[in-house]
């Protein structure tokens, strides 16, 4: 048997919210964790007034949430040959970001943001990209475990806030002690929201008041 791989043209589903022009001063890319889909994660970020754009691309593999029923949701790899998946995923961001000439809106500041399974994605997503972000917001996840021995130049400069619900029921205390020591050298912010293994309106208005210093 031989094992052999094909790229193939995938249409991507993602979301936005406001307005994207001169008047724009933060533009979100919030990607969402396992089992979610883009539309909902978005939700959680309607409360942003009109100088935030706010963008949510959804994750290329679907499946139903319980099984072979329930709604249908979505989450960015496995770890069935993730190298091609990291590769899918980062090359999608990258042309999202292309589509909607991102770079040429140097008046706004860009947050690019990952939850749970997000995070990783968001990492890899980073380190893959030639564009400038200005902020890094990591909420109850880990990064890809290949930063994990060694905090890359990119991770490590970034004007970066990483947070943890004071009810954490997902991620083990362990991994986040382990982010802690890995950041500790690096441009990186620890925060506590009040909530569980989630993005609530406690965590926006942490986030909020980090990009405001």
């Amino acid at each position: 048997m031989q094992k052999h791989f094909l790229p193939v043209t995938k249409t991507a589903r993602f979301f936005t919210h406001g307005n994207l022009d001169n008047n724009t001063k933060f533009i979100w890319i919030i990607i969402h964790g396992y089992a979610q889909t883009a539309d909902v994660f978005l939700s959680d970020f309607e409360s942003l007034e009109n100088e935030h754009f706010v963008i949510a691309p959804e994750g290329l593999n679907k499946f139903y949430s319980r099984g072979f029923s329930g709604n249908p949701v979505a989450s960015w790899m496995t770890s069935l040959e993730r190298e091609q998946e990291i590769t899918d995923y980062t090359n999608y961001f990258n042309s999202l970001v292309n589509t909607l000439n991102l770079a040429t809106y140097t008046h706004a500041k860009t947050i690019v943001l990952g939850f749970s399974q997000g995070v990783s994605t968001q990492t890899r997503f980073i380190e893959s990209s030639d564009f400038k972000f200005d902020y890094s917001v990591m909420i109850a996840g880990e990064i890809g475990k290949e930063f994990q021995e060694n905090l890359p130049g990119k991770l490590a400069n970034l004007k970066s806030l990483y947070l943890v619900g004071d009810h954490e029921n997902i991620l083990k205390p362990e991994k986040i002690e382990t982010h802690q020591i890995l950041f500790k050298n690096a441009n990186c912010t620890f925060k506590i929201f009040e909530g569980k293994h989630e993005v609530n309106q406690n965590t926006i208005d942490k986030i909020l008041d980090f990009i405001a210093k």
